[in-house]
């Protein structure tokens, strides 16, 4: 029982300590920097020279976030114009790497003792990001800080793509496949009489859809469907659907018209709740649609089990 408990609890600092080791980005650039300015003796002058990224946009926003954090401590930072300067003058990218001569030089330009850059690069689901410190002295590494850093606005809007776990959720076009039984009330209306009567004569129905969402205004997009049942052909929808995503779930309410081929129309509506399996979504699917006729009225209800898949990633 002691070595049970032990296990658990065990695996439950495991759990902790991970989620703290996995930050967003603002929070790993303030972690690394309370890392160091508790390290370094106040009055200590740093120079951030370069940061390693994929985009030039993402390098430039941590040193700068960098540079605005450690000006709040202890420490003088040299300001970016004078980098800027000496980048010209002696040739180094600030969104590269430094050698250690040109680390010596920017310290005897600009009276820094300390070196401080780094690197971020993508590790499995999400990026791991390097600061170190560097004396301009000995150009050797007295410190460095690694953290992991997951996705969120500011990384994805940094790099220019979304998160690619959540690539399933923003697409140009998804298509489904459902297969599920249908429940039919008709109504059927004369001058003299009402008939009613429940047809359970078919015991699958199948529905092929098509959804486009051009553009992304509150999840909202159109759906173009159609199913084969005992309606010959079969009929055709066209739904306005509200598309929710949180976090692996799918959930999509719609609401729109219901046509029978050769026939009349009507409404038709519901909900499809999901999780995301492989490429893809399986859900199950409720659908009520009512027809409208001079004569008759058809009331129906659809249950079915499906999958769907997107095509098409769109930027976000």
């Amino acid at each position: 029982m002691k070595r049970l408990t032990f296990l658990l609890v065990f695996i439950a600092c495991s759990v902790f300590v991970y989620a703290q080791q996995t930050m967003v980005l603002d929070d790993a650039i303030h972690d690394a920097v309370g890392f160091f300015s508790s390290r370094l003796p106040a009055g200590t002058t740093i120079a951030i020279t370069n940061f390693e990224a994929e985009t030039k946009e993402l390098s430039d926003y941590i040193i700068e976030e960098l540079q605005a954090a450690f000006s709040n401590t202890g420490v003088r930072v040299v300001e970016r114009r004078r980098l800027e300067i000496l980048q010209s003058e002696l040739n180094f990218n600030m969104s590269g790497l430094v050698s250690d001569e040109t680390a010596q030089r920017i310290g005897r330009n600009t009276g820094a003792q300390i070196i401080i850059s780094g690197s971020i690069v993508q590790f499995r689901d999400m990026y791991r990001i390097r600061i170190q410190a560097i004396t301009v002295e000995t150009t050797e590494i007295i410190g460095a800080r690694i953290t992991n850093v997951r996705y969120d606005p500011a990384l994805s809007g940094l790099l220019g793509r979304m998160n690619p776990n959540d690539a399933w959720k923003h697409q140009w076009l998804y298509v489904g496949l459902s297969a599920g039984y249908p429940l039919s009330i008709s109504f059927i209306l004369d001058n003299n009489y009402t008939w009613a009567e429940n047809q359970f004569n078919i015991p699958f129905a199948f529905s092929f859809w098509a959804r486009f969402q051009p553009i992304n205004f509150f999840g909202i997009a159109l759906e173009f469907s159609g199913d084969l049942m005992d309606r010959g052909l079969g009929g055709f929808y066209i739904v306005p659907t509200l598309m929710l995503r949180p976090s692996s779930f799918a959930i999509d309410i719609f609401l729109g018209l219901d046509f029978i081929i050769a026939e009349n129309g009507g409404l038709t509506g519901g909900i499809r709740i999901g999780h995301k399996l492989g490429p893809g979504v399986i859900y199950g699917e409720a659908r009520s649609s009512i027809m409208f006729s001079e004569y008759f009225t058809i009331a129906t209800a659809n249950f079915s089990l499906g999958y769907q898949i997107g095509f098409i990633p769109r930027r976000r």
